[in-house]
């Protein structure tokens, strides 16, 4: 027996990085999965390889939005476990900040959230509950380099995961995030090989600024959604969970 078995998990951004790990580690633990991506081939291709349901969906979009969680309530018959994870887009100016994109960039995220919340939480009933687990960053608390609506949009993220907590436990639905650190993807193989560096070099620059001096993998983050959505983390919610080996406490 899973530690999601009999369960129904629909997980946004699912096609790559912590969302695929997800998806993956959830269909290991005995849940139906619901992926939601953009990347429509990549996104098709993971959930064949998992017996998922995959819906091309842009989360910012009502009608989008609605319509992947509407879909997988008819097709899987319930919904227990919301993921929400979702990349960054990229700048319009090799990384700077122009002017209308801080106004504009940090509502999507957190308006993707509210839309797919209202389209179905979790719980059918308030005795049986549900776990929304949002994917915040390191970057909610402390500020990076570049870009500044990056840090903008996750530290929204993690105010609305307290919110929606408070929103929810009525029906005995909790709501959580994690907080990754430095998570090295494929997205960072790619900017390894453009930056014309060693595989291993970038990686480990990567991760130099945390306790364990190296980054994390999508997986171990997977592990801790996969916790907090369980039931393990009954008397868990409204709380922000750091996988960032230690970066956030040096």
């Amino acid at each position: 027996m899973g530690r999601l078995s009999g369960k129904v998990a629909a997980v946004t951004g699912g096609a790559s990085g912590i969302g695929e790990a997800t998806a993956r580690l959830f269909a290991e633990e005995g849940a139906r999965v619901a992926i939601a991506d953009l990347d429509a081939d990549r996104g098709r291709a993971v959930a064949h390889e998992i017996s998922a349901l995959f819906v091309e969906t842009r989360t910012e979009r009502e009608a989008e939005a609605m319509g992947f969680i509407r879909r997988a309530r008819a097709e899987l018959g319930r919904l227990d476990v919301l993921v929400e994870q979702r990349g960054h887009a990229p700048l319009s100016d090799g990384g700077r900040c122009q002017r209308g994109e801080l106004g504009r960039d940090p509502r999507r995220q957190p308006q993707g959230l509210c839309l797919l919340r209202e389209g179905g939480h979790p719980g059918d009933a308030a005795d049986r509950g549900g776990s929304i687990v949002n994917v915040a960053s390191v970057r909610s608390v402390v500020v990076g380099a570049t870009p500044p609506q990056y840090d903008t949009t996750k530290a929204a993220v993690a105010g609305l995961t307290r919110a929606l907590a408070v929103d929810h436990a009525g029906e005995g639905i909790r709501v959580n995030a994690v907080c990754p650190g430095p998570i090295f993807t494929r997205f960072h193989e790619r900017r390894a090989t453009t930056a014309g560096k060693q595989f291993e070099e970038f990686k480990a620059e990567f991760g130099r600024n945390t306790m364990l001096k190296r980054p994390g993998t999508p997986r171990e983050v997977a592990a801790c959604i996969l916790f907090l959505a369980s039931d393990e983390a009954s008397y868990v919610t409204g709380t922000c969970l750091f996988v960032d080996g230690g970066q956030t406490a040096m």
